[in-house]
């Protein structure tokens, strides 16, 4: 599908002439227009996402654009928004993306159809149709909010803290011996999953850790892939891990189906520890090590943000990491001691 670059392209102009001349934002010369319009006829564009961002829009509804349904953060992350903009005299429309790029772009286009005041979006990489729109949207000065997954695009973002918090996970590993420390890597669809993986080898060159392509194991997001792939590679003992840092909740699930299917016990023949905690983390038996992203602080800082964007919108865009927190438990396999981790 033909992209608001390759319409830019194929017309000569920029992406940000493109956007004039379809949302009828900014007067543009006769020929000009006339160039974009042949562009986007012999390109095919289908303009969608942007163009439902109509000049008038509703005064107290928010769009929130995420994976609800298959992550149980995310729903604790929707909880929060919610009672915030409740608070505040709005009204949420929730659509859950699925974290499909497709699904993403459509669900998003029926939130603008709906003439919402803003969006907060969980977004993904990857996809040049989503990513064309969003920097529409952002040209436009339309209140939109990146949460919990850093985007390379200029608008507001909140996320958490990801490379540091990896490298201190798998630090700790490292700190009670282990030196083949297996990765379980999420799906690289979105900047956080790039950021939590080059925590990770940071560590292993920072730390002289044994630096094997096998030891980083791709879960793809998936509770059902992880639990496969993890079986597979604790299937050779020679080559397996010793410990495993796991970078997300739906993964750590699978990472512990595997390990129990393999007859191996946590931490005595696997230490085993995740980032992102969830509420039943601690009734496992060992009880799992985690750190914890900060929901809370998460959903006030995204709503702060995009409300102060919606008063005043050509104030700078503001990006935050959110710190997260070590919950030291059982699973690494030292007991616990107190840590000096990140809080």
């Amino acid at each position: 599908m033909a992209t608001m670059a390759e319409v830019a392209r194929l017309a000569g102009v920029s992406s940000t002439t493109v956007s004039h001349v379809l949302n009828k934002t900014r007067k543009v010369a006769p020929e000009t227009e006339e160039l974009v319009l042949q562009a986007v006829a012999r390109s095919g564009y289908r303009h969608n996402l942007a163009a439902r961002a109509l000049a008038t829009r509703s005064t107290d509804t928010i769009g929130v654009a995420m994976s609800v349904v298959t992550n149980p953060y995310f729903a604790e992350l929707v909880r929060d928004i919610e009672r915030l903009l409740r608070h505040a005299g709005y009204t949420m429309i929730v659509a859950d993306t699925n974290d499909d790029p497709a699904v993403a772009a459509d669900v998003i286009d029926h939130l603008l159809a709906r003439r919402v005041s803003g969006l907060i979006v969980s977004p993904l990489e990857g996809d040049s149709e989503l990513t064309d729109g969003f920097a529409t949207l952002l040209d436009d000065s339309f209140p939109l909010l990146f949460l919990d997954r850093r985007s390379t695009l200029p608008g507001d973002q909140v996320y958490s803290e990801c490379v540091d918090s990896i490298y201190h996970l798998t630090a700790h590993l490292a700190a009670q011996g282990h030196r083949r420390i297996g990765y379980v890597q999420g799906a690289l669809t979105s900047m956080s999953a790039h950021d939590r993986l080059s925590g990770y080898q940071k560590a292993v060159r920072e730390l002289g850790l044994v630096a094997d392509p096998r030891l980083v194991i791709t879960g793809e997001s998936d509770e059902r892939i992880t639990e496969h792939r993890v079986a597979a590679h604790l299937a050779n003992p020679d080559e397996r891990a010793t410990a495993l840092v796991v970078s997300n909740n739906q993964m750590t699930l699978g990472t512990m189906r595997a390990i129990k299917q393999s007859r191996l016990r946590v931490p005595g023949d696997i230490a085993l520890i995740c980032y992102d905690d969830f509420e039943w983390a601690d009734l496992f038996e060992p009880q799992i090590t985690a750190m914890a992203q900060d929901a809370a602080t998460l959903a006030a800082t995204a709503v702060d943000l995009l409300l102060a964007r919606m008063k005043t919108p050509d104030r700078p865009p503001q990006s935050v990491a959110v710190p997260t927190e070590f919950h030291h438990r059982d699973s690494c396999g030292c007991g616990r001691r107190k840590y000096r981790g990140l809080r």
